[in-house]
C-alpha cells in the first residue's frame, strides 16, 4: 500500500507540473500567515510550511466545530467520540490533552495567537473563525510547552469589510437542529464589530451495524464576538471573547455484549469553556517598531456525571481559570532584518471536586496552581533580494507547580508538591527561492517539549488495587525534529512535499511496583522511554478550470501523510494511534450560484494498543451550497455518503449515512 501511494504521488506531481503554466500562483505564495513567526508575512517568505484553511473551506466542510474541520482537511491524530463532546486532535504523532490543562498536551491550540485554554477540539465552535493556520512540527521556540507536535491557530473575524450579517436555520437526521445569527463589518471609520450566536441540538444517532447509539445526543450554545477600535493608522485596540456551553451524554455497550448499545445509561458531561481577551497593536518610530500586547482570561470546565442508577450520585468536576499576558515587540532594523522579543506569563488555578455515592470524595487530580513564564527571541533575515529567508528563534520557559488538597477530599493525609523546572527551546528555519518564486526549498530544525502533568508530578491516589504515586523530579518530555521539503507554485497548481524526522526522548511512562506496598500495585512515573517518528507529508491544490479554461469552476485538493517509522525504541513496538498513512482529498465544482464539494477521507491501520491493531477505514462526504435572489442561500450535506461502518476511536462507531438541509438569509 505504501509503495502504491508513493508511486501515485510521484506520478501526479510529474504529470501535473507538465500541464500547468509556468506563472506565479498569487493566491497561494502571497497568502499572509502569522503563526510560524508570530508576525504577518507572505507564506513563501516563511521557511516553515503553513497549512491554511480559509473561509471557503470552512463553509464547504459542513463542520460546526474545530475537530470536524480538522478531520476533513488536516492529516494527523483525530479521535471523535459519540455525541461530539470529546475530540482530542494531533499532529506528527503527538496530540492534545482533551481532559486537562492544554499546556500538558503535545499540540497547542491558539485563538488569535494566545492559548484557547482547552485541548478538546469539540469545544471550539467555528461561527466566528475567519481561517485556521496549522504548523506541523515543533514550535516550542515561540510557544513553549505543548507545541511539540505543532500549533493550530484560529484567526477570528474582525469585521474589517462592509457592514452585514446573516440568520440561518438547519435541520437533519437524528433530530438535528441549529439556528445561527451573526453580524460583522464597519460601523464607521474607526469602529468595527463581528459577533455571532448559535444553538445546536442533536439526538441519538444510528450506526451502520450496531443499531442506535443510545445517549449520544448533544446540546450546544455558542456566543462571542470582537469589537475593534482604530485610533489612527498606527494604533488599534480590540476586545473579544467567546462562551461555549457543550453538554452531552455517554454511550455504553450492553454488558458483555459488544453488538448493541445500552439504552439505560444516564451518564452525561458538561464541557463548557470560554475566554475574554484585550489586544493592542501599535506602530512606532516610522513603522519600524511594532508592539502587540494581549491580556486574556481563560475558563474551562470538565464535569462528568457517572452514577449508574442516578447520574448525580457519582461526579468528577474540574474548573480551570487562567489569567495571562502575551507581549511581543518587533524591530525592523533594516529592509532585510527584523528582531522580535517577547514574553508570555500565565497564572492558572484548578479546582477539583469528587462525589462518590452522594458523598464527597477525592478526585483523580487534586487542586492545582500552575505558573508559567516564557521569554523568547527571534531574528528574521531576508537576504539576496529576499531569495534567502532565515529564521532563528529561542525560548526560555519556567514552570512553578503546586498541588493542594481538594475541598471534597475526605482523607486525613495529603501529600502535595511544590516544584519548579525550566527548559530552553531553540529553532532554525531556512528557505531558498528559485525561478522567480516558482520553487522554494526549505529546511528547519527545532526542539519541542511537553510539561509533565500535575498527576504525574503529584499523584497520591488509591484506585481499586492500584496506588498511583507521582514523581516531582520528572523532566519534561522532549523532541528534536527536522523537516526537509520543497514547494512548487505555478499558475493553477501548488504542490508541497516534506520529509520529517523526530527523535522523541524522555517519554514519561508508568512503572509498576508490586513489592513496596502489600496488597497494592504501586504505579510510579519515570522518564524511561524514547521513540522515533519519521515520514512524508504531501499536499496538492490544482485549479483544473484555470488550467483547461473551463466555463465552470473545478479544482481538486489532496493532503497525504505517510508515517514510515513510529517505533518506541525501548519496547520495539509501534507507537499507538498513529496511522500508517492518511489521505484527505476533495473535488470542488461551481457554476454561477451553485457550488459543491465531494470530500474523501482514508485513514490507514494503526495500533490501538501494544498488541491490537485498528483496521483502516474510509468515507465520503458531499456538501452543496446554492445562492439565489442575491440574499438567500440553501446548503445541503450528505455525510458518510456510502454508508460505511467506521470509527475514529475503537469501540465508538460513527453515524450511518445522514443528511442536513439549511437556509440562510444574508443582509
Amino acid at each position: 500500500m505504501k509503495k502504491v501511494l508513493v508511486t501515485g504521488i510521484a506520478l501526479a506531481m510529474v504529470s501535473t507540473i507538465a500541464v500547468a503554466e509556468e506563472e506565479q500562483n498569487v493566491s497561494h505564495q502571497n497568502e499572509l500567515v502569522v503563526t510560524a513567526t508570530r508576525d504577518e508575512n507572505r507564506a513563501i517568505d516563511v521557511p516553515i510550511s503553513t497549512q491554511i484553511i480559509g473561509q471557503e473551506e470552512i463553509k464547504m466542510s459542513g463542520a460546526t466545530d474545530l475537530g470536524q474541520l480538522l478531520s476533513t482537511y488536516v492529516t494527523g491524530y483525530n479521535k471523535q467520540y459519540p455525541g461530539g463532546i470529546l475530540n482530542p486532535v494531533g499532529l506528527r504523532g503527538f496530540k492534545t490533552d482533551a481532559h486537562g490543562l492544554d499546556q500538558q498536551g503535545a499540540v497547542l491550540i491558539l485563538i488569535d495567537g494566545h492559548r484557547v485554554g482547552t485541548g478538546n477540539a469539540a469545544k471550539i465552535n467555528l461561527d466566528r473563525i475567519e481561517r485556521v493556520e496549522v504548523i506541523k512540527g515543533p514550535a516550542s521556540a515561540l510557544y513553549g510547552s505543548a507545541a511539540m507536535g505543532g500549533v493550530i491557530n484560529l484567526i477570528t473575524k474582525k469585521g474589517a469589510n462592509g457592514f452585514g450579517g446573516s440568520v440561518g436555520v438547519e435541520a437533519g437526521s437524528f433530530d438535528y437542529y441549529t439556528a445561527q445569527a451573526n453580524v460583522e463589518g464597519r460601523i464607521n471609520d474607526k469602529l468595527s464589530i463581528a459577533a455571532s450566536i448559535s444553538g445546536e441540538t442533536e439526538g441519538d444517532y444510528d450506526t451502520v451495524n450496531y443499531g442506535t447509539a443510545y445517549n449520544s445526543g448533544v446540546d450546544r450554545l455558542n456566543i462571542g464576538g470582537n469589537v475593534t477600535y482604530t485610533f489612527n493608522d498606527n494604533h488599534e485596540i480590540r476586545i473579544g471573547g467567546n462562551y461555549s456551553d457543550l453538554e452531552g451524554e455517554s454511550v455504553a455497550w450492553v454488558s458483555g455484549n459488544y453488538s448493541s448499545y445500552d439504552p439505560t445509561t444516564e451518564e452525561y458531561s458538561d464541557k463548557s469553556t470560554g475566554y475574554a481577551d484585550l489586544e493592542y497593536n501599535g506602530d512606532y518610530f516610522a513603522d519600524t517598531v511594532h508592539w502587540k500586547a494581549v491580556l486574556y482570561y481563560l475558563w474551562d470546565k470538565n464535569h462528568w456525571y457517572t452514577g449508574s442508577a442516578d447520574s448525580t450520585s457519582d461526579q468528577t468536576k474540574y474548573i480551570q481559570q487562567t489569567l495571562g499576558t502575551d507581549q511581543q515587540l518587533s524591530w525592523k532594523i533594516n529592509d532585510w532584518n527584523t528582531v522580535m522579543i517577547g514574553l508570555t506569563v500565565d497564572f492558572m488555578d484548578q479546582e477539583s471536586e469528587g462525589v462518590s455515592n452522594y458523598l464527597p470524595s477525592a478526585p483523580s487530580t487534586p487542586d492545582l496552581d500552575y505558573t508559567t513564564q516564557g521569554y523568547f527571541l527571534q531574528d528574521s533575515m531576508d537576504l539576496f533580494d529576499n531569495r534567502l529567508n532565515i529564521i532563528l528563534a529561542v525560548r526560555y520557559d519556567r514552570f512553578d507547580i503546586k498541588t493542594s488538597q481538594s475541598k471534597s477530599d475526605p482523607s486525613a493525609t495529603f501529600n502535595g508538591i511544590d516544584t519548579d523546572f525550566d527548559h530552553v527551546s531553540p529553532k532554525i528555519g531556512i528557505g531558498m527561492k528559485f525561478f522567480d518564486e516558482l520553487l522554494r526549498v526549505r529546511a528547519d530544525l527545532g526542539e519541542g517539549f511537553k510539561s509533565p502533568t500535575a498527576g504525574q508530578l503529584g499523584y497520591d491516589l488509591y484506585y481499586g488495587t492500584r496506588h498511583y504515586v507521582g514523581n516531582p523530579n520528572l523532566s519534561p518530555e522532549t523532541s528534536l525534529s527536522y523537516n526537509l521539503g520543497f514547494d512548487v507554485y505555478l499558475d493553477a497548481f501548488t504542490f508541497t512535499a516534506t520529509y520529517f524526522h523526530t527523535d522523541y526522548e524522555d517519554m514519561i511512562a508508568s512503572v509498576d511496583d508490586t513489592v513496596s506496598e502489600p496488597g497494592y500495585t504501586v504505579v510510579n512515573y519515570e522518564n524511561v522511554e524514547n521513540a522515533l517518528i519519521t515520514g512524508f507529508d504531501f499536499s496538492l491544490d490544482w485549479n483544473i478550470a484555470k488550467t483547461f479554461d473551463l466555463p465552470f469552476d473545478a479544482s481538486i485538493w489532496s493532503n497525504l501523510t505517510i508515517n514510515t517509522e513510529k517505533e518506541n525504541e525501548v519496547t520495539g513496538k509501534d507507537l499507538t494511534q498513529i496511522a500508517d498513512y492518511e489521505v484527505k482529498s476533495g473535488l470542488k465544482l461551481g457554476y454561477k450560484g451553485l457550488s459543491g464539494q465531494l470530500g474523501y477521507t482514508h485513514i490507514g491501520p494503526n495500533m490501538r494498543s501494544s498488541s491490537a491493531e485498528m483496521e483502516s477505514f474510509e468515507f465520503w462526504d458531499l456538501t452543496m451550497r446554492y445562492q439565489f435572489m442575491e440574499n438567500w442561500e440553501v446548503k445541503a450535506g450528505i455525510y458518510n455518503l456510502t454508508d460505511q461502518d467506521y470509527s475514529w476511536q475503537y469501540g465508538y462507531p460513527m453515524p450511518e449515512r445522514n443528511y442536513r438541509l439549511g437556509l440562510t438569509y444574508k443582509f
